[in-house]
């Protein structure tokens, strides 16, 4: 996304109009997910980057929330669909309710190895049972370190006693019956945290947190207080 524009759309299911079942966005297919997500644009020259989403079925009202930089389609066939133009929305500081479903990964390095990808909240697990301490503890302050340092490079302090996840899973990404799937875990986030620098934040809602944009990660839900 560019120019500080965006479009910022919510789709609602509506069980009233005729189309399709929810079976589609079933939280623990991600690809299928995708799938549904890219057929809502109608632009044949859309890429991965134009877009990210989230798809929250524990709402009282199945909904997907959609930052774009292409508009979507005119009508969604059992769907409400409400849009808005976003330019420089976040103009002072202040305090905003945040809120993200992260994939949070780090890169370690052992000695003499290559680089290898972890999940924070297994990696810390381990570490903690390996030193034979408190493992609840030590996933807490790496799940909330890691969204910690995310945030404030995006220009947000976050509240660390308002900070708060949930909903952790893992999941097994496969285009196809039988092809090799992609392994990735997803954590909801939400809290509180103070705006630092306007720029950053910016950026930071147009390009999203983390990894796995394409299976429903890393958009960034910011309300102001």
């Amino acid at each position: 996304m560019s120019d500080n524009i965006w479009y910022e759309s919510r789709l609602y299911f509506d069980p009233e109009q005729e189309g399709e079942d929810l079976g589609f966005l079933h939280p623990d297919d991600l690809y299928k997910q995708h799938q549904w997500v890219w057929r809502c644009f109608a632009e044949s020259e859309l890429t991965q980057a134009d877009f990210m989403f989230r798809v929250d079925m524990a709402l009282p009202v199945p909904t997907v929330f959609i930052r774009s930089k292409r508009q979507l389609k005119e009508a969604i066939q059992s769907w409400k669909v409400t849009t808005q133009i976003k330019e420089n929305q976040f103009e002072t500081q202040g305090l905003v309710q945040f809120s993200l479903r992260a994939n949070p990964t780090v890169d370690i390095t052992p000695k003499g190895e290559k680089t290898r990808r972890h999940d924070v909240l297994m990696h810390a697990k381990k570490q903690a049972q390996h030193a034979n301490s408190n493992v609840n503890e030590a996933v807490d302050v790496a799940a909330k370190a890691w969204l910690d340092k995310k945030l404030q490079k995006g220009g947000l302090e976050p509240l660390m006693q308002c900070i708060e996840f949930s909903n952790y899973k893992q999941h097994k990404v496969a285009k196809k019956e039988g092809a090799k799937s992609i392994q990735l875990s997803t954590l909801d986030y939400f809290g509180v945290a103070k705006v630092a620098d306007v720029e950053k934040l910016r950026q930071v809602l147009q390009t999203g947190i983390g990894r796995s944009k394409a299976f429903g990660c890393g958009l960034l839900l910011v309300k102001p207080l």
